[in-house]
């Protein structure tokens, strides 16, 4: 298996105890051919006291919100000791689309030419989607002044840069989501949504209880996201 041409690696956050998600995951990718790595440091349970003082900087975060943030940080470390260009970050309940490895490879092609630190969101976090008046022919990615779920993005190396020295400077002190869309934000990093999104998230479309929050029931959650998606889909300006 190898990565895809642009992506140096495929880094998965995942938590030792949910084994369904890895199994599902580990397919998917292992049916495109695509090398990963899993993300296994800092588990619930396992993450050093010495580390959660440094890097946590506020009681509100749960300790499954503490794990993901620093399984998420540690990707980034580890893309910068290694001197990676670009790397590909999934949560370990992703749903890839049937055409996911013909679309990054299209995506890619555009995000390899923005030379600037930047990251690119492949998924449907939220449902936000690109207004219908700005979509070009042709044209994958586009620049947005918000970001969306961790759940699927590119980040590349000045970006990667960008958000460690944030993170060393002020620590830790929201869920990854929210933290890295402001990390962002403050330090001018552009932030790019592939349209159409090639990602669903398994915890908010059924497939997975949320491993973060309490959630609703798996058939409510299916039927509320499916929802969302048609009308937010249809009624976006």
């Amino acid at each position: 298996m190898q990565t895809p041409q642009g992506i140096d690696a495929i880094f998965v956050i995942h938590a030792a105890s949910l084994a369904k998600r890895r199994k599902l995951i580990e397919a998917q990718l292992s049916a495109l051919g695509m090398a990963h790595e899993f993300i296994l440091d800092y588990d619930v349970g396992a993450i050093p006291d010495a580390l959660r003082k440094q890097m946590i900087q506020t009681d509100s975060l749960s300790p499954a919100q503490q794990s993901c943030a620093l399984k998420h940080w540690r990707a980034h470390v580890l893309a910068d000791q290694r001197g990676h260009e670009r790397v590909l970050v999934l949560e370990d309940d992703v749903i890839l689309a049937p055409d996911f490895a013909a679309a990054l490879e299209r995506a890619l092609a555009q995000d390899t030419a923005i030379t600037v630190p930047h990251v690119t969101f492949l998924g449907c976090g939220g449902h936000y989607y690109v207004p219908k008046a700005d979509l070009e022919p042709g044209r994958l990615l586009y620049r947005r002044d918000q970001g969306k779920f961790a759940d699927s993005y590119i980040v590349n190396r000045g970006a990667v840069k960008r958000r460690l020295q944030w993170i060393g400077k002020h620590g830790i002190a929201r869920p990854i989501d929210h933290l890295l869309e402001a990390i962002d934000r403050e330090t001018g990093t552009p932030m790019y949504w592939l349209e159409p999104p090639i990602v669903e998230q398994g915890s908010h479309n059924g497939r997975f209880p949320s491993s973060l929050t309490a959630s609703h029931p798996l058939w409510f959650q299916s039927l509320q996201f499916r929802w969302k998606k048609l009308w937010r889909r249809k009624s976006r300006a």
